[in-house]
């Protein structure tokens, strides 16, 4: 229903989802799954059901729904609905699932809505490592965290560092953040004890010295409480870094399946003293409608705002009023993309306390930035994306080299 939803009467387009979701959970069979997600899209999960009724099944709890009806006081309103089913595939995790389903769905707004399309192959199965394979790769630091500083604007000092995990496998073939979150994710219960080994590198030289906090960002398997690799992960760093100093971003591409267990996973994470943010806010699902149902602390902007300041104003206008509103919120606002010395500046301008960018810090490996969390920054001149000599002809002998930096959304836990 994205595509047709109606801002201008946005009132009664909440009520129509409402009748919708009410129409849903009557039809739903007894043995499936309904949860609402967010902006008229709905999630229903059908475990060992055939592909041929699951079909059945989704078609006519298509249709129900698009009887729905709602009166606007001008007369009756109602929305059709497109539809997606895929079979998830063996091992597989429901955000790669949903992912899936979510391209079936542009499908049929493709063809025109009102219709549901599913997939006609299921994928390949990936592969877990073997214990060896991972206790091997830890070991050569193939499979380890990057950091990059998070700088405050005000004092130029560090203030705390973002953990970005790598794995290069196969004859260095860098695997996708997106491929090895799924393949750790699925990693059994009885090889959780390598899990506290990539946050020991980590947290070192953070907790050598006090003040730095650790941002981590988690996935939907998090959110949904899944008992996953990644829910370990978490609680390995719930225990070996002070609450206090830690900030848990919920990555913009994170699925959320289970809004009530996502939203109690935030609130008791915030009862213990650590903070919640919500990551590069203001695209994909890292959206108003999140913040409105998700209590957090920070709202880290996706850097598409920082890149574009200086163009038009309308970047600036729009931070600005976001400063606005998270200030009566009580948030605080963070900036990431910072490339350039204007760009610094004009966040600064705009009261934004905290940046993240190349120009501040690229990532790199945590021994390399500890001997710099007591010092000031050192900004370096120019754009990151010069020649490698130019680049390192201007970079200061005590910074660490240049590191490629995390990919757009890639989420950094296991």
């Amino acid at each position: 229903m994205r595509d047709l939803i109606d801002r201008s009467d946005w009132d009664t387009t909440l009520r129509l989802f409402g009748r919708i979701e009410d129409a849903l959970r009557r039809a739903v069979p007894c043995h499936a799954e309904l949860a609402c997600m967010d902006e008229g899209r709905f999630l229903v999960l059908l475990p060992a059901t055939p592909i041929c009724e699951a079909t059945e099944i989704v078609e006519t709890l298509r249709q129900i729904g698009g009887l729905a009806l709602v009166d606007d006081g001008t007369g009756w309103k109602t929305r059709t609905l497109s539809a997606g089913l895929v079979q998830s595939g063996q091992g597989e995790s429901r955000r790669r699932a949903i992912l899936r389903c979510g391209t079936e769905v542009a499908r049929a707004r493709a063809f025109g809505g009102d219709r549901l399309m599913r997939e006609q192959s299921r994928p390949a199965a990936t592969v877990c490592p073997s214990r060896d394979e991972i206790e091997a790769d830890l070991a050569s630091g193939a499979l380890r965290h990057h950091v990059q500083p998070i700088v405050d604007l005000q004092t130029g000092h560090i203030a705390g560092l973002e953990a970005l995990l790598r794995w290069t496998r196969d004859n260095a073939r860098k695997m996708a953040p997106g491929e090895f979150v799924d393949v750790l994710d699925r990693i059994p219960n009885y090889m959780t004890d390598l899990v506290p080994r990539l946050l020991d590198h980590v947290a070192a030289p953070l907790l050598a010295r006090p003040g730095p906090f650790l941002t981590i960002n988690i996935t939907g398997a998090v959110l949904d409480g899944a008992g996953s690799a990644s829910c370990r992960w978490l609680k390995s760093v719930l225990e070996r870094v002070p609450p206090d100093r830690i900030v848990v971003e919920i990555v913009e591409n994170a699925i959320i399946a289970r809004p009530s267990r996502a939203e109690e996973l935030v609130k008791n994470l915030r009862a213990q003293g650590v903070r919640v943010a919500l990551d590069d806010f203001g695209t994909g699902l890292s959206n108003l409608d999140r913040l409105r149902t998700m209590q957090v602390d920070i709202l880290k902007l996706d850097r598409g705002f920082v890149s574009d300041l200086g163009s038009t104003g309308r970047e600036e206008t729009i931070l600005r009023n976001l400063a606005r509103m998270a200030e009566e919120l009580g948030m605080s606002l963070w900036a990431e993309g910072i490339e350039t010395e204007a760009q610094r500046q004009a966040v600064a301008d705009l009261g934004i306390r905290y940046g993240q960018g190349y120009l501040l810090g690229r990532p790199g490996p945590p021994e390399d930035w500890a001997p710099r969390l007591g010092v000031p920054v050192c900004l370096i001149p120019g754009p990151p994306c010069a020649s490698g000599r130019a680049r390192e002809a201007r970079r200061p002998a005590n910074s660490p080299a240049p590191r490629r930096a995390r990919s757009r959304g890639a989420p950094a836990t296991a």
